[in-house]
């Protein structure tokens, strides 16, 4: 899809990992029915735009010109096909193709994008007019080039990603050589090959129609990517006896040649939150108010913020509840549609929100608006990203905005919008440096997050290997539930859900532990401990930290709290060479 001002056409679409010799991919369209989509056709190694096979992005398989064969794609109206070529950022790759411009059509258009998730950036728009000129435009850059009309003619693109060049010919003749890592409107582009675009487009905003064959995309250069690999890469369900901790080891690894980045998130099983208030909390990346975006898109806008898992837990509010959402609006009466949205986490490969997991329609008004949640949202200790969606009419001049703040440098979490499918910041705006005017309400009694993490993000340079050490900490006796995500940026092994389930027992049966008694609990002065034949008294707080302990031999001691900070702590009596753990609180 051709990028018109800065802000229309964000999407998205998934490519198999490759990593191969010679052709990689190749489509001379003969294999399909003609008269038919080709995405309805072969949705393994072509998609659309918006990545909807069968729509009027699909563009359909034509006998009406072929260069070999009999079949072409012909590519007119709303056709917005995609190849995905993955996000390569390592070899030496060509790709090939075959064009015809009818001099009754209005020309032509294909660019090629840095992601393999198409409008995040444009690596470079090539426009064909019906007349045998064109251009490509790169880093605000021009390069002119001329080509047969009402014939067929070769188009190649020769991409070093290990030496950041790429060279583009038509009609067999070098039009220019660049740094790949620019993009169409700038030189701070990413170096990365991610999938190339046929749109019906053509200069001047014309609707295109030419035909497309003999698409072939070539490794030239063996890329070294890297690979991520971790183990055990099984569900964990793990006993620990008589402890408040217990630890289990990740090994990741790099086998690959090339860095990953990787994550691992725990997650918590909450099915009763507690909903007594702690005293409410706003979550916001916003401050002053400053001024308002707008976008001038025919299909629906959504902005968002968020918070990382790591800041949710730092911040205490693991089990606490979502239950509003505040946002600016102006002009609200050109909305159509309006919707408060909760996303998923969205991996580390593109950062930015996942796949809605909460939405719920409101009457925007101008100024502050408050959306009460139906259903409140429980934060499970997963990233928190939020934000508001929008449909606005399409022949009005006047549009609807969302606030955006004063800051100078905003937060990486602060801005993301999209109009179509792929997020992406509003910072590749120099003037709109802001964040969105958007909050949420949070409420209730957070748990104890008993899951930790070593080292919870990084890099695995080619070869390398790290040991993450899982902790966990018991909330007494009994089993805990979750489940830990794993994020890579290894396209083979983009994410991994691992089950968790975590027991801690004790030595001693119930029986055997009626002859101990903890009391008063709960307790703001003393805490009594008696029982036959006592040998050590400990107590831990619930980061497994000892606070008090005691070795003795009677049958009572009493422990003084009374300048203990309020909170859960465990209680671990020996007794009779036997270990039993309690769960007390001081107020």
């Amino acid at each position: 899809m051709k990028k018109i001002l800065f802000f229309i056409c964000l999407l998205g679409g998934l490519m198999a990992y490759v990593q191969a010799q010679t052709v990689v991919y190749s489509d001379n369209f003969d294999s399909y029915t003609a008269g038919q989509a080709l995405c309805s056709q072969n949705n393994t190694n072509w998609t659309t735009w918006s990545n909807a096979p069968g729509t009027s992005e699909d563009a359909l398989i034509s006998t009406e010109q072929a260069s070999s064969g009999a079949n072409s794609l012909k590519v007119t109206g709303a056709n917005d096909i995609i190849y995905r070529f993955s996000n390569q950022t390592t070899g030496v790759f060509d790709v090939d193709f075959d064009y015809y411009i009818p001099s009754t059509g209005s020309g032509a258009y294909f660019n090629i994008q840095h992601y393999y998730s198409p409008g995040i950036q444009w690596a470079f728009e090539c426009y064909f007019t019906n007349n045998g000129t064109g251009y490509i435009d790169v880093a605000n850059n021009t390069y002119n080039f001329t080509n047969p009309v009402n014939a067929w003619f070769h188009i190649k693109a020769h991409i070093d990603l290990d030496q950041d060049f790429i060279t583009v010919y038509v009609a067999d003749s070098a039009v220019q050589t660049w740094p790949f890592s620019h993009e169409s409107n700038s030189i701070n582009g990413l170096n990365q090959l991610g999938s190339i675009n046929f749109y019906a487009g053509a200069p001047n905003n014309a609707t295109g129609t030419y035909y497309v064959d003999n698409f072939v995309f070539t490794e030239i250069s063996q890329a070294n990517d890297g690979q991520f690999v971790f183990s055990p890469n099984t569900d964990i369900n793990v006993t620990f006896q008589d402890v408040t901790t217990g630890q289990y080891t990740l090994n990741l690894s790099n086998p690959g040649g090339a860095p990953v980045n990787y994550r691992v998130v725990p997650v918590y099983d909450i099915p009763n939150p507690n909903t007594t208030s702690q005293g409410a909390v706003t979550l916001t990346r916003a401050g002053t108010p400053y001024t308002g975006v707008l976008f001038n898109s025919t299909t629906g806008i959504e902005v968002a913020a968020g918070f990382t898992a790591e800041e949710i837990v730092a911040a205490d509010l693991v089990g606490k509840q979502v239950n509003a959402i505040n946002v600016t609006i102006s002009n609200s009466d050109y909305m159509q549609v309006a919707k408060i949205r909760i996303y998923d986490m969205g991996g580390v490969l593109d950062g930015g929100p996942g796949a809605v997991v909460y939405e719920q329609t409101f009457i925007p008004v101008d100024d502050v608006n408050t959306i009460y949640l139906t259903t409140p949202y429980v934060l499970d200790g997963r990233d928190f990203w939020f934000g508001v969606y929008y449909e606005q009419d399409p022949t009005e001049t006047t549009h609807p905005s969302i606030g955006l703040d004063d800051a100078g440098f905003p937060h990486p979490y602060g801005n993301w919008y999209k109009t179509s499918v792929a997020w992406a910041l509003l910072n590749g705006n120099p003037e709109l440096t802001g964040n969105w005017m958007i909050s949420a309400v949070v409420d209730g009694t957070p748990i104890n997050a008993w899951m930790s993490v070593s080292s919870p993000s990084g890099t695995l340079n080619a070869g390398g290997q790290v040991t993450e050490t899982v902790t966990f900490l018991s909330q007494g006796l009994g089993t805990l539930t979750g489940s830990l995500i794993v994020y890579s940026t290894d396209l083979a092994n983009l994410e991994n859900t691992l089950d968790v389930t975590v027991t801690f027992t004790t030595s001693i049966d119930d029986n055997e532990m009626l002859h101990i008694a903890i009391y008063p609990n709960p307790t703001s002065s003393y805490l009594n401990v008696s029982g036959d034949n006592l040998n050590r008294v400990e107590v831990f707080d619930m980061m497994g930290k000892m606070v008090w302990s005691k070795s003795c031999a009677e049958n009572e001691l009493s422990v003084d709290v009374h300048n203990w900070p309020a909170g859960t702590y465990m209680v671990r009596v020996t007794a009779q060479g036997t270990t039993t753990m309690r769960k007390v609180v001081v107020k």
